[in-house]
């Protein structure tokens, strides 16, 4: 096995990750200098042959704004996109939205509390698994980025 990020640290270099090494920076420079990656995931999930079990077969990973992608993971909806005012005022997590693996992690250590309701555990859980989802369809973008600038 292959660890992506020495072979992104040691052989890999784009202005656009601002001197990061960090998956949230690479994938966005990767795709804005990838025609593959561009063409590929701006189409639906299911046009691409993906299957899903988090997100449906009409959602597209990629969107662009003013010429720019936009980062997917700031793209991932807010965990209680749809709960009310009230239904809100009622949550222990505090958590608006999972994005990185700091929110991950604290969305999974909140859901550790026994007095929160099954209903936020169940929320936070889709959250996290669409966060995971994408963070691991991520390190498949960076390979196959890695493997067009290559060939």
């Amino acid at each position: 096995m292959v660890d992506l990020w020495d072979l992104e640290k040691c052989y890999y270099y784009n202005p656009l990750t601002k001197g990061s090494n960090s998956l949230k920076e690479v994938l966005p420079a990767s795709i804005n200098s990838s025609p593959y990656l561009l063409k590929k995931y701006s189409q639906s999930i299911g046009e691409i042959n993906l299957t899903s079990m988090n997100f449906s077969d009409n959602h597209v990973w990629l969107k662009q704004e003013n010429g720019n992608v936009l980062n997917p993971y700031k793209l991932l909806p807010p965990v209680f996109e749809d709960w009310t005012e009230d239904a809100l005022v009622n949550t222990l997590s505090e958590i608006e939205g999972i994005a990185d693996g700091g929110a991950a992690l604290t969305t999974y250590s909140k859901m550790q509390y026994t007095d929160m309701t099954q209903a936020e555990i169940d929320e936070l859980s889709i959250a996290l698994f669409k966060y995971c989802e994408l963070d691991t369809l991520a390190m498949v973008m960076v390979y196959e980025h890695f493997k067009e600038i290559t060939l």
